[in-house]
């Protein structure tokens, strides 16, 4: 046999061993509940991945993540139903700077785009954000630039409404997690397995998964008997309408 037919061989079971990676990674989640609307903030589905976009009182709209597609069609198309136009995005916090999350952020020229400070140099493609995968891929410019740095515990003032800033480092090392009108946006740093119980982020992708775990335990004690979380919600997954509990049941778990 040639060598070039057992280099094709060689690449295509490493095409397929990733592929049962990627499946294996995400199985037995629930599905992303395209569309769901929760305390004024809807989750909109961009392929594989969400966002969520939160109107503001002003005219302006909030976007937590910006997606996986550089035209942004579903961001603009849920713009659209809100009467609003690309240049009314007045923010943009990033749970991290993972390309699925990010790419559809240099489209609003008048948005602050918001990161913790660890994730600044990841979201604007100066370092890779690390694991097992992700630490192969080539470093380059995202496009992205980070207008306001951000630090755990910190509240973001949106005129009417207040999101809180919490650290949860792990799937990346700046990986941050949102509270806003009772809903919490984890990002990638869980997910809601079909079981509803929640999930740590899966190891072919983060940085570290022990960490992420350990972050999400200190989260689960930050926020219990606060009785502010009304739904967690993960980018990768569904919607959890339970408060807190559900994830302070799966961090005395591990």
């Amino acid at each position: 046999m040639e060598v070039l037919e057992y280099s094709a061989i060689f690449v295509s079971l490493v095409i397929v061993g990733f592929g049962i990676l990627i499946v294996t990674a995400f199985a037995g989640r629930q599905s992303i509940p395209d569309g769901l609307e929760i305390n004024g903030i809807r989750i909109v589905k961009d392929r594989f991945v969400s966002l969520a976009v939160l109107p503001l009182a002003d005219g302006g709209a909030a976007l937590f993540d910006a997606g996986d597609d550089k035209t942004g069609k579903a961001i603009l198309g849920e713009l659209s139903r809100l009467g609003l136009g690309r240049e009314n995005v007045k923010a943009i916090f990033l749970t991290h700077g993972h390309r699925d999350h990010i790419s559809g952020a240099p489209l609003f020229p008048n948005a602050q785009v918001m990161a913790l400070s660890e994730e600044v140099d990841i979201a604007e493609g100066r370092a890779s954000s690390g694991g097992p995968i992700l630490r192969f891929l080539p470093v380059k410019p995202t496009g992205v630039k980070i207008g306001r740095t951000l630090q755990d515990g910190e509240v973001v003032d949106l005129g009417t409404v207040k999101v809180r800033v919490f650290a949860v480092p792990g799937h990346t090392a700046g990986c941050a997690a949102y509270l806003v009108n009772g809903v919490l946006i984890l990002g990638d740093a869980a997910d809601a397995g079909s079981d509803g119980r929640v999930r740590c982020s899966p190891w072919i992708f983060s940085k570290d998964q022990a960490q992420d775990r350990a972050s999400l335990r200190r989260l689960a004690t930050r926020l219990a008997g606060d009785g502010c979380v009304e739904a967690l919600v993960f980018a990768h997954s569904g919607v959890l309408k339970q408060g807190i509990e559900p994830l302070a049941l799966a961090a005395r778990g591990w």
